[in-house]
């Protein structure tokens, strides 16, 4: 008896250590821009079981996941995601933000030292002028980065999506490749910065000429208009009319549109976008063979069209819940090439956004509900002619975006300029709090947005003031929804794991986006990314 219930403890601590140090064979990051948390509710009457409904009924659901920081935007969400930290230590501090050493404006990921690799573009010869895209401005180590650096090289990393930004920054420095959306010619392409050629599977891919398929169709709705409840009616004001339309209504004749509105690039801003992207992750998991080496192999994906159509037509509009209704499909047929390639249980994903997003400030007065545009350029003229009176004709700012101010170099001081632009600010409309993270004029401690500013400010990068619009107030645009704001509309996402040693469940404990990074490392035993927090989400490992 006593040998027998030795055996059997020795059986079951090695059964259990064995389980415990095994590693999925791939992580799947998915990316879904622009998606709000609410989106897996309120249109899922029309999902499959196996779609969103599989992740969140047979994996774990954080309901209650946030950014912290702000802008809410494409570039500092994908950076926040893959290094567990904000842009006061990433520094992606936005899409877009104005360089002094340069003098311009300067976009997250250019690189002038680099050039695009496509299928019929060689190298380009030394002297001529380059221009493609890097991860070199990012300041931290990404979740990848460390994969890479464990595995001493053998871990594959490959990222793609329509947009450069969210293929590039979630595979960071080290990645086998980074493969985005040429508007230009409907291929997918690289940076030299990864390689100077295309892998023949991706050449392949690029020769089926998947892209100018798609955009020879028409975009109807997958299911019954009339099955779509959750959303306006078609023809809602403040939705973008493309151009050879006279409405934003079904159906849409593609193949007429294509000539008048980009040709190509009109299939990043249709459902369509988020097809072709899962084509080429179909081609990219094969090609690669993804998740068929010893070691954990990483995927990252970014649906971008989602992104596209709610800054077109709305968050609630028809064309919004078709494309959510078609990308549940597309999830469903993701999870199946992965059980068919990887195997069930074999591999990891997390599902999660870069932001979500706000109503229309026009849609929100319709309702009787507090909303407002504001003109950046409106608050530039005022600030510069209230210091002009004080200290002289002048150019007092040298960009100005809708949540930074950055100062010109003059002969006032800018902790004086800063002191006088603070009380103006605070009286324009729709400004609810200002602040200047460089001088001790403000007390962040008073302010709700304390951590969120903390969290922004980025000594090398951020402007001189920060400021922070009412609730409903959004920068003026001619039609649909944005982002960008510290409100719940821009900053609350879904978050689901699913798959290899995820247990089933949902919380509604307070979750940043932060954590997916930390829960990686520790789900993997991995290094840390570099700035990350070191705090997992305790669910996944209970």
């Amino acid at each position: 008896m006593t040998f027998r219930l030795l055996f059997f403890t020795v059986f079951f601590t090695q059964f259990t250590f064995a389980q415990t140090t095994e590693k999925p064979k791939l992580i799947v990051g998915i990316v879904v821009d622009q998606m709000r948390m609410e989106y897996l509710y309120r249109f899922q009457d029309n999902f499959t079981e196996n779609g969103f409904k599989k992740l969140i009924r047979n994996g774990y659901n954080l309901k209650n996941t946030h950014y912290n920081y702000v802008p809410t935007a494409t570039g500092p969400g994908h950076a926040s995601i893959y290094t567990g930290t904000t842009p006061a230590d990433h520094g992606i501090i936005s899409n877009n933000w104005y360089s002094r050493a340069l003098k311009r404006v300067q976009y997250c990921v250019e690189d002038n030292s680099v050039f695009d690799v496509d299928n019929l573009v060689a190298p380009q010869k030394e002297g001529e002028k380059t221009t493609s895209k890097s991860p070199q401005k990012l300041m931290t180590t990404t979740i990848t980065d460390e994969l890479k650096l464990f595995t001493s090289g053998r871990s594959k990393i490959i990222g793609l999506s329509i947009k450069d930004r969210a293929s590039i920054l979630p595979a960071g420095r080290l990645a086998d490749a980074a493969y985005w959306y040429n508007s230009k010619n409907g291929h997918f392409i690289t940076s030299s910065y990864y390689r100077e050629k295309l892998p023949n599977w991706m050449i392949s891919f690029n020769n089926r000429s998947v892209a100018d398929s798609l955009l020879n169709t028409t975009w109807q709705t997958l299911l019954p208009i009339s099955r779509y409840t959750n959303s306006t009616k078609d023809d809602a004001p403040h939705e973008k009319i493309y151009k050879g339309r006279k409405t934003s209504t079904f159906p849409y004749n593609l193949k007429s549109l294509r000539n008048k509105n980009g040709n190509f690039s009109l299939i990043s801003e249709i459902p369509q976008g988020n097809s072709l992207l899962l084509a080429a992750v179909k081609a990219a998991i094969k090609g690669e063979e993804l998740g068929r080496g010893k070691e954990t192999d990483f995927l990252a994906i970014s649906f971008s069209s989602t992104d596209y159509l709610g800054h077109n037509f709305g968050i609630r509009s028809k064309e919004l819940e078709d494309n959510y209704v078609r990308l549940d499909r597309e999830i469903e047929s993701l999870i199946v090439i992965l059980d068919e390639q990887v195997g069930a249980g074999n591999y990891m994903v997390f599902l999660t956004a870069d932001h979500a997003a706000s109503d229309n400030p026009l849609f929100l007065e319709s309702q009787r509900l507090p909303g407002k545009f504001f003109s950046t350029k409106e608050i530039k003229s005022n600030i510069n002619k209230h210091l002009s009176e004080l200290f002289g004709q002048n150019e007092y700012i040298s960009n100005i975006d809708n949540t930074q101010i950055y100062l010109a170099e003059t002969e006032v001081s800018k902790e004086l300029l800063i002191e006088k632009i603070i009380p103006l600010l605070k009286k324009t409309a729709g400004v609810k709090e200002v602040f200047a993270p460089a001088f001790p004029l403000m007390n962040l401690m008073n302010s709700k947005l304390n951590t969120f500013i903390r969290n922004s400010f980025n000594e090398k990068g951020s402007g001189d003031i920060l400021y922070h619009m009412e609730s409903g107030w959004m920068y003026e645009r001619p039609y649909g929804a944005s982002h960008s704001t510290a409100y719940n509309n821009d900053t609350h996402v879904p978050m689901l794991w699913y798959g290899w040693k995820i247990p089933k469940g949902e919380s509604v404990k307070p979750h940043t986006i932060t954590q997916i990074a930390p829960t990686i490392s520790m789900l993997l035993n991995i290094p840390l990314p570099s700035s990350a927090e070191r705090n997992p989400i305790e669910e996944l490992f209970e």
